[in-house]
């Protein structure tokens, strides 16, 4: 498939996604409970039973997303119809980050069964594989074209062509001009 027809493929799914999430009614009510401790505090009551509706599509449209933004990048990376070198980082960053994203939905759902589950670098799972998992992911993707950037995304062929290009062409027919009288244009 090219890259662009991926590209609408994947806005299409998108957009099939969030339709759905709305025709199946979105997240269940929210309930205003007060806290036990903090009575200004309000919680929102069982996590699992409001966001069940919607897990599925949740999920769905972060992991095509996801698959969106590395077709983006593919396009703005490849030379011709190649990826080339960028090919094989970009998968791979790709996978990662699904995986990641995937990691942060299980430790989600397994944090909805058990809140009381302990706590990972001092945060609750979904929250700790977001921040120190998922967060930092893109820099893969900036590391990926700064390391290309120079063989192929601009090589020394391409910085000739535009040093060139930004010379001063020599004219052979004209003659030197003489420089106007500084005060004859006052």
């Amino acid at each position: 498939m090219r890259l662009p027809a991926l590209l609408f493929a994947l806005a299409c799914a998108i957009a099939l996604v969030l339709a759905a999430a709305v025709w199946s009614g979105g997240a269940g009510p929210p309930q205003s409970l007060v806290h036990p401790e903090h009575p200004s505090l309000l919680r929102g009551g069982d996590g699992a039973l409001r966001s069940a509706p919607i897990a599925v599509h949740a999920a769905l449209f972060g992991a095509l997303q996801i698959a969106f933004f590395g077709a983006c990048f593919a396009l703005g990376m490849r030379r011709g119809s190649s990826l080339g070198p960028v090919a094989r980082p970009l998968w791979v960053g790709l996978l990662l980050y699904e995986g990641m994203f995937g990691l942060l939905l299980y430790g989600y759902a397994r944090y909805l069964a058990d809140p009381g589950a302990p706590l990972v670098l001092s945060f609750p799972l979904p929250t700790a594989v977001l921040l120190y998992g998922l967060w930092p992911l893109p820099l893969v993707f900036a590391w990926i074209y700064l390391r290309h950037f120079d063989d192929w995304v601009v090589d020394e062929a391409e910085i000739e062509r535009v040093l060139a290009l930004a010379r001063p062409a020599p004219d052979e027919d004209s003659a030197p001009v003489a420089p106007s009288d500084p005060g004859r244009d006052r």
